[in-house]
């Protein structure tokens, strides 16, 4: 991990050698021999980071070359801002500032330059005793030109984790039986065993089985962990089961009422998962009513007691080990993703492979693991020999704890500080994609890579962590199924968290009775989980912040820690109504993140000072306005604010060069007469409050050509709420948080009439579009649609005649949503042919249609469709004809169409035989 620290410290003195060469004047030299210095020593890393496990002396050295290298980093970013202090002293004339600038200039250059030529010695000193320890450069000839990274742009291979299951069919066969036929009481079943033997990926299987999905009406699945939340928990239920699209946050009494409410004489099954502690059951069991309809809990748990606590009277499922023949299977399905094993595993690769699962003890997430291991190697016995011999070496008794630090420590050294990076989040978060990428960005963990973005090569770094399944993938993106969300392994989190111990790379504060005046160890970065409140913190040169549902953290208190930040991350911490001024300080800031922070309102116009700011993200929070000094910082790449508000965007003459995300904010008239430089932006949410604001869109079109997702739209009406703030009447219901610009893979387009759509087709980048409002005419047609769209929503756009033919042409189209009253028609007939692309189709709310024709040959790759709340639905349509449809969800449609898909007798019940999972609600 040193070798990770090191490369990064590395990296960032070269940076500053080029960003910063006038303040570095008299001393860059210095700090380029310092490069060079520290440079070198990575050649040593990699060999030490290895011994440093089983000799003590080469875990001291190396701890030394990590302090040496926080030492440097923290004299140069010191000095940066010394400087830049002094160049912006208030109250002073030109020609006294000049003087002064002079003199502390000089002052500080001695003194940074003392300390450099004390860091040197120390450098040589470590340097001079790596011979002792036997250290060896194992990277003479690409110690700094072809380093170990991620290769650029691997092809995706989707993760499905269910896919690798193996041995399971017949425990999910006995607890589904368990489920449907044990009694008509509300029961609670348990499935209890060791961590990483499976217990959530079975419960997962089961939770989505067909069998279940047809008989339980609501299916509700939460993590519940060690440090969870009673009330937030019980909030999340209540949002799962009402379905609700706004996430009202009721006391504890209120919400078990409530849930009880929704709940009686419903037949429901809530999945329990990663239970800890025997009060989970007794403070939430209130809020389950029992109608004896066979509603069901079911908890996954590693203690047999929390099991009988919760029902004494049910026989707890324990999960056993994998068989030797299973564990192969395990180990080379995985080994072999997406391959067949049978036509390319050799006798010699199963021999080696039958060696392999001894040494995993049988445990399903250590053959995972190993597995994930064996994939990125050569299919060739000397490949995976190596493998063995290493854990040979490796593994005496400790087991799975080391074939996670085997497979840890065969990351290139920057992957190896992404994966530490996880262990910052609460246990069990699901971790949106797009935050993780651009907090490591700001960290500066990922180097620049061939053609594309740095998020781009971020992405390709997610993607290879997930291959060697030290992430979880929790769920991709239909329209190009790169990853949308992951998670993190609870024993692989605990393997994080002891490294990022040693490493001083992470604190972690989540018990309310910690001592944050000392601290558990030192750390460049600090985790803050469920706490009250932060008081009296003492971590000296903090370098990140992260902060997890809890009280006010008081930047004035930190002082002088936070003035090294680079990254502030603030989710849904309370009582937070403004920034104080004193953040100009931190000029090394790159990451500003205040998301769910509701009661925040003001950004303060010091931002402005904050020149290395990349990302400010104020989703889900109460700011309607940001400081125009904002749009002064060049190096801003992702500006993310709420979707339902918009706050008034960049003037015309705004120089955004490095501009990624941009929305939803309100344009200015002032566009009117010049645009903002956006040309990089690729992600576009814009409300226009005046009423020829469509004239904007095209010219602006004309200049993006990197956009790929756009966002407009033009309310028929504007409300003035306070002298200063117009908002448009309608705009709480644009958006909803499911397209927040952060959190999904395209944002919308909402087209009312009145906007030219021609602009649209020319811009061929353009893969997801949401039009909402009417349109020109009661038609639509294909040259309104740029060529290569992947993602459609149709929302009020109240079509009268069948948008099919049209849309069916499409070639790439993925997702297809027609929402609230977009179509006012009473049939639609997809033909033959139609829709080659098409993944997932959803209908919701169109109140007319009574029926839906599907042609044999259509929708040839369809595996999803939703009909949601058609009242009018008659006809049943003929799903017998897409037999690749996985997934229907039907839910409250007519009594009559019901009837007529009944297991029962009903007479179009054989139209939905072939579907593998059908869920009616």
């Amino acid at each position: 991990m040193a070798e990770a620290a090191v490369s990064v410290i590395v990296d960032k003195l070269g940076n500053f050698l080029v960003q910063e060469l006038t303040l570095l004047h008299g001393v860059s030299d210095q700090v380029e021999q310092l490069q060079r210095e520290l440079q070198r020593m990575q050649c040593f890393l990699h060999d030490a980071d290895t011994k440093r496990k089983t000799d003590e002396r080469v875990r001291h050295w190396v701890k030394e070359i990590r302090d040496v290298a926080h030492q440097a980093e923290d004299v140069i970013d010191t000095f940066i801002i010394n400087a830049h202090r002094h160049r912006r002293r208030p109250g002073v004339s030109r020609f006294l500032k000049r003087w002064l600038l002079a003199s502390t200039d000089v002052v500080g250059r001695r003194r940074v330059s003392k300390e450099i030529t004390a860091i040197m010695a120390k450098i040589s000193e470590i340097s001079a005793s790596r011979i002792t320890y036997g250290i060896k450069n194992l990277e003479d000839e690409n110690c700094r030109g072809v380093e170990r990274l991620v290769p650029v742009r691997r092809p995706i291979v989707p993760h499905v984790e269910d896919s690798d299951v193996v041995a399971f069919d017949g425990h999910m066969s006995a607890l589904v039986e368990q489920l449907l036929h044990h009694s008509e009481k509300r029961s609670v079943m348990s499935i209890v065993g060791i961590g990483g033997l499976g217990k959530t990926t079975l419960a997962r299987k089961v939770y989505n089985s067909v069998e279940v999905k047809r008989e339980f009406g609501i299916r509700v699945w939460i993590t519940v962990s060690q440090d969870y939340g009673l009330v937030e928990l019980l909030n999340e239920i209540l949002e799962q089961v009402r379905k609700d699209k706004e996430k009202e946050k009721l006391e504890e009494v209120k919400v078990i009422e409530k849930l009880y409410d929704s709940l009686k004489e419903k037949r429901y099954l809530i999945v329990m998962d990663d239970v800890w502690s025997e009060d989970v059951w007794e403070q939430m069991q209130a809020a389950f009513p029992d109608e004896k309809n066979g509603s069901r809990v079911l908890i996954t748990t590693r203690y047999l007691n929390v099991a009988k606590y919760a029902d004494p009277t049910a026989t707890p499922y324990e999960l056993c080990f994998l068989t030797d023949v299973e564990s192969l299977e395990l180990l080379l399905k995985k080994a072999f993703a997406n391959q067949d094993v049978q036509a390319n595993c050799t006798e010699d690769l199963r021999s080696i492979g039958r060696q392999l699962v001894k040494l995993c003890a049988n445990l399903p997430l250590a053959l995972v693991v190993v597995g994930g291991l064996l994939s990125i190697r050569e299919k060739k016995y000397s490949a995976w020999l190596r493998v063995l011999e290493t854990m040979n070496w490796q593994v005496e008794g400790k087991k799975c704890m080391a074939i996670l630090a085997l497979s840890y420590e065969d990351l290139p050294h920057n992957l190896k500080s992404c994966f530490l990076y996880l262990a910052v989040f609460p246990e069990d978060s699901e971790i949106q994609a797009r935050k993780l990428i651009r907090l490591w960005i700001a960290e500066g963990f990922i180097p620049r890579q061939g053609r594309g973005t740095i998020e781009e090569t971020s992405e390709d770094y997610l993607e290879e962590l997930a291959q060697r399944c030290m992430v979880q993938v929790v769920s991709r993106k239909f329209s190009c199924r790169s990853i949308k969300s992951c998670r993190v392994h609870d024993l692989l989190r605990e393997f994080a968290i002891s490294e990022t111990k040693e490493d001083r790379f992470l604190v972690i504060y989540n018990n309310p009775n910690q001592d944050t005046t000392s601290p558990p160890g030192p750390g460049r970065r600090a985790t803050f989980h469920n706490l009250d409140g932060l008081k009296d913190l003492t971590i000296p040169n903090l370098r990140s912040l992260f902060a997890f549902n809890m009280g006010q953290p008081n930047f004035c208190d930190f002082g002088a820690q936070l003035k090294l930040v680079r990254v502030i991350y603030l989710s849904g911490v309370r009582n937070i109504k403004s920034l104080p001024e004193e953040i100009k300080a931190m000029i090394h800031l790159r990451y500003l993140g205040l998301s769910g922070s509701t009661e925040l309102e003001v950004i303060p116009s010091s931002i402005g000072y904050l020149q290395n700011l990349e990302t400010l993200d104020v989703t889900r929070t109460n700011v309607k306005k940001l400081p125009s000094t904002l749009w002064n910082i060049k190096k801003l790449r992702h500006v993310l604010v709420y979707a339902r508000r918009g706050v008034e965007g960049p003037p015309p003459s705004a120089d955004l060069p490095n501009l990624q995300t941009l929305g939803t904010v309100v344009v200015p008239e002032s566009w009117g007469r010049g645009l903002p430089n956006i040309t990089s932006v690729r992600k576009l949410g814009l409300l226009f409050c005046f009423q020829d604001g469509g004239k904007i869109l095209s010219p602006l079109l004309e200049k993006l050509h990197h956009l790929l997702s756009i966002s407009v739209w033009v309310p028929p009406k504007m409300v003035r709420q306070t002298k200063n703030d117009v908002i448009p009447c309608c705009a709480s219901n644009c958006l909803n948080d499911d397209n927040d610009a952060m959190n999904v893979e395209a944002v919308s387009v909402t087209i009312p009439s009145g906007i030219d759509t021609s602009a649209f087709p020319c811009h061929h980048h353009i893969q997801s579009m949401r039009l909402r409002g009417r349109w020109y005419t009661t038609t639509v047609g294909s040259h309104e649609f740029p060529p290569y769209l992947v993602k459609l929503t149709l929302w009020d756009s109240r079509l009268e005649h069948d948008p099919m033919p049209t849309l069916e042409k499409l070639q790439n189209l993925r997702e297809l949503e027609l929402m609230k009253d977009s179509y006012l028609g009473e049939k639609m007939i997809c033909s033959a042919g139609g829709f080659p692309q098409l993944q997932r189709l959803l209908f919701s709310l169109l109140d007319q249609l009574e029926e839906w024709c599907l042609e044999a040959g259509a929708m040839p790759k369809i595996t999803c469709v939703h009909i949601w709340r058609c009242k009018a639905l008659r006809v049943v349509p003929e799903f017998q004809h897409v037999p690749n449809l996985q997934e229907l969800e039907l839910w409250n449609l007519p009594r009559e169409f019901m009837d007529r898909i009944s297991v029962d007798g009903g007479e179009d019940h054989y139209k939905i035989q072939n579907v593998q999972s059908v869920s009616i609600r």
